[in-house]
């Protein structure tokens, strides 16, 4: 499938394109389109039920680690607070811990991301710090919480990497759409064409919503707009 003909969009563009979307209209997008439609597990839910965040996926994936006190744990932690310097505006922070029983992202780690222009994170793990977070805005969709420390029981094992989480498997650059609905993962290579599909479908169903509050059935708004 080739990408629009037309003048490609900056990252910036995109995302703020896509945010002025809804999530299952960029689904049906993406379904008349006979593309995958990527959503991850539900369990992962909102910091903030009302607030969309889209970005482009960058990736972390940590493991729990022995108990090896502060000392050690602060050189094992070294890299992972690195990261941070990594991250670029529209940016979206996307960290896996299978199976981790520490908290590993919370309200310091949120300013440092935030400010590199990171728009959210997605964190398959555990999340502590919920007054800060909640005091700075700053959302995160979370598997679980925990107000244990992560230094010296907790390693980044790899940044930038392919990571899977509930069976999606999340590429660096991909475009992560999250909202109450749920999160879904858009390929980066096929991101312009979804966008625009979205955005049909979405001009198409606000004339369809008119007729229906006007009272045409919506059947007959279906058959003229092949939307509903």
């Amino acid at each position: 499938m080739t990408a629009s003909t037309s003048a490609q969009p900056t990252l910036q563009e995109l995302c703020e394109r896509f945010r002025q979307l809804y999530m299952p209209a960029v689904c049906d997008a993406l379904f008349a389109l006979h593309l995958e439609e990527n959503v991850l597990p539900t369990w992962l839910r909102p910091l903030f039920p009302e607030q969309r965040i889209v970005g482009e996926a960058f990736t972390v994936e940590g493991h729990d680690i022995p108990d090896v006190g502060w000392d050690e744990g602060i050189i094992r932690m070294r890299s992972y607070l690195e990261m941070f310097e990594q991250l670029t505006p529209d940016s979206l922070l996307v960290s896996t811990t299978p199976g981790g029983r520490v908290g590993h992202f919370g309200e310091l780690t949120a300013n440092a991301a935030r400010a590199h222009g990171c728009v959210g994170t997605i964190l398959d793990g555990n999340l502590r710090d919920i007054e800060g977070l909640r005091e700075i805005g700053y959302q995160v969709f979370y598997r679980d919480l925990s107000p244990l420390n992560g230094i010296g029981r907790w390693e980044m094992t790899a940044s930038q990497q392919p990571v899977a989480i509930g069976g999606v498997l999340v590429n660096p650059g991909d475009i992560v759409f999250g909202e109450f609905d749920g999160i879904l993962i858009v390929p980066r290579s096929e991101a312009v064409n979804v966008l625009e599909k979205a955005e049909e479908i979405v001009g198409a169903e606000s004339r369809v919503r008119g007729e229906m509050r006007d009272g045409d059935s919506p059947w007959s708004s279906f058959e003229r707009h092949g939307h509903i």
